[in-house]
């Protein structure tokens, strides 16, 4: 997560991921873009062009 826009990034800690899996990523897609990004160290937009995912259709 960007840090007050000066392109900084902020780890997460175990609780903030938890929350954000549990409470934010409410559709199955979101939880698994977001955890492929999250374990390779991808962007979501690389997550997306690699399976081979129109981006307009998200």
């Amino acid at each position: 997560m960007k840090v007050s826009g000066n392109g900084q990034g902020k780890i997460l800690s175990q609780e903030e991921l938890r929350r954000l899996f549990i409470e934010e990523l409410l559709t199955t897609r979101d939880r698994a873009l977001f955890g492929i990004s999250l374990f390779t160290g991808c962007r979501v937009s690389e997550a997306l062009v690699r399976h081979g995912v129109n981006r307009a259709t998200i």
